[in-house]
């Protein structure tokens, strides 16, 4: 009788084990939530690249507009010498959601900023994703860190230099 009950005891208290190792229903749930959204965000984005692509095919004007644009852009930033291929980027912000990270470059819009960009890190299967703000490319870290000093002081803010390519 003795060893029905431990035997007894030893099996439930095995599946007690297995079933506490396990992930629970609420976070499977919650994984798949954010796996989700992440889908939909890259698909409203997709969406959203291919409207632009089609207005742009279709409207010939924009193109000069935006030629004269980026000009005006180089004339404001003369002070730094942003580079397309630079290695070097500063980042001055880092956000959970899409939105809040393109919400803080939009508040930058009337700075003209050439380079302002966001960068998606970590993995939407575990719902860990930042999306880091960026701005420019430089050609030197000094370069990047002379913006990164000037804007810290603008946005009341810290920033980190780096490394991109």
């Amino acid at each position: 009788m003795k060893n029905i009950g431990v035997k007894l005891l030893f099996v439930v208290l095995g599946f007690t084990i297995i079933t506490a190792c396990g992930e629970t229903e609420e976070e499977r749930r919650a994984k798949e939530r954010a796996r989700m959204d992440s889908l939909r965000k890259v698909q409203q984005q997709q969406i959203a690249e291919e409207m632009a692509r089609l207005e742009e095919e279709n409207n010939p004007e924009s193109t000069e507009s935006n030629e004269s644009a980026s000009e005006e852009m180089k004339e404001e930033t003369a002070g730094y010498s942003f580079m397309e291929n630079g290695e070097y980027a500063v980042q001055v912000g880092a956000f959970r959601s899409e939105d809040k990270a393109k919400g803080y470059i939009a508040k930058w819009s009337d700075r003209n900023y050439p380079s302002a960009y966001t960068v998606k890190i970590g993995e939407e299967e575990h719902g860990d994703v930042w999306f880091r703000v960026r701005v420019g490319f430089f050609g030197s870290k000094e370069e990047a860190a002379n913006l990164g000093a000037e804007l810290a002081k603008e946005i009341n803010s810290g920033y980190w230099v780096s490394k991109v390519r």
